[in-house]
């Protein structure tokens, strides 16, 4: 037995999974557990699946080590205030994605649920965040058969809803209107929701559409997916349903993309020069670059700043020079 030492930040233990190579070095042990069903109740459906097991402390300021064990990975996640002994579970197919969304000020604002309303009033300080994070093969079905498997075996003092797969924390079904979205798509479903109103505003069938309809670029959609960062600095895009925010303000196709183009026109980035700008040549893809500032592109293009600020923030519609696209890279 082997071991390793990261002081005061992260422990990890991989549970089933000794062929996996991580960078990080930490104590590290591997046990095999079998599928185990808990609770008497044939509904629940709790099952241990194999997974790996992050401990991660004061997760609000480590943001970058549970970036890089939990990117893109569905399981259950475990906040705990240990001199408490107060408990919450959840589950998501976007781990990274859903942990950090309980850090986002306009969640926090809500306090509408027991372990928003205390992180609210108290912080992250004493917070200790535990990931078990299942492979990629596993359905949304056994995240949740895991996420309850954890709720029965912890009983979590800070989940009201003892029932895994809950909504909002106790476990109100949707709206109708929304169910119905729901159930008329297919593939990859992306969920949008606006931070100004706090709610969800539009359901979408795919990333594909996304790209057609709003003129989102593809390296942008995938940083606001994996990173949370805010498009536009405005609208949340997730894979899961964020239950702290309403999904009663749900918006039709043109009312949705009409609101994208008003706010893109308003647009005014908070760090224009840490933003970066990708500037692709429909013409040539070997003319593609990227940018750290629009008085870089000027200069490389030899064009005016000005003009081309205006195709940036979609002031001027079309092609620059009627070859040139631009798109900010949040």
């Amino acid at each position: 037995k082997y071991k390793y030492y990261w002081p005061e930040i992260i422990t990890l233990s991989y549970i089933h999974l000794p062929s996996l190579n991580n960078p990080l070095k930490t104590d590290i042990k591997n046990e095999v557990i079998k599928n185990k069903f808990i609770g008497q109740n044939n509904k629940k459906k709790g099952f241990n699946h194999p997974h790996k097991k992050v401990k991660i402390l004061d997760p609000y300021h480590n943001r970058t080590q549970i970036a890089k064990v939990a990117k893109n990975s569905k399981g259950v996640y475990l906040f705990e205030i240990e001199n408490l002994n107060m408990k919450y579970v959840g589950s998501s197919i976007n781990l990274y994605n859903r942990v950090c969304s309980y850090f986002m000020p306009s969640i926090l604002s809500k306090a509408d649920r027991k372990v928003i309303r205390y992180f609210n009033k108290y912080g992250f300080s004493q917070v200790k965040l535990t990931l078990f994070i299942l492979e990629e093969h596993f359905t949304w079905e056994q995240v949740i058969e895991l996420e309850q498997y954890f709720i029965d075996s912890i009983a979590p003092n800070l989940n009201v809803d003892l029932v895994a797969g809950g909504y909002n924390g106790y476990h109100t079904p949707m709206t109708l209107k929304a169910r119905e979205k729901l159930r008329a798509l297919r593939g990859t479903v992306i969920f949008v929701y606006d931070t100004k109103t706090q709610s969800l505003i539009y359901i979408s069938e795919s990333k594909e559409w996304l790209y057609q309809n709003i003129g989102i670029h593809h390296v942008s959609l995938t940083n606001c997916l994996t990173d949370g960062n805010l498009y536009l600095n405005r609208f949340f895009f997730s894979m899961d349903i964020i239950s702290e925010f309403s999904d009663e303000s749900l918006l039709s196709t043109e009312e949705f993309i009409l609101l994208i183009k008003t706010v893109r026109s308003e647009y005014k980035p908070k760090h224009p020069k840490s933003k970066q700008i990708l500037a692709e040549n429909i013409n040539n893809k070997k003319l593609n670059r990227t940018f750290s500032s629009i008085g870089e592109l000027s200069r490389h293009l030899k064009g005016d700043r000005g003009t081309i600020r205006n195709y940036i923030l979609g002031r001027s519609k079309g092609l620059y020079r009627k070859q040139w696209k631009f798109t900010i890279l949040t």
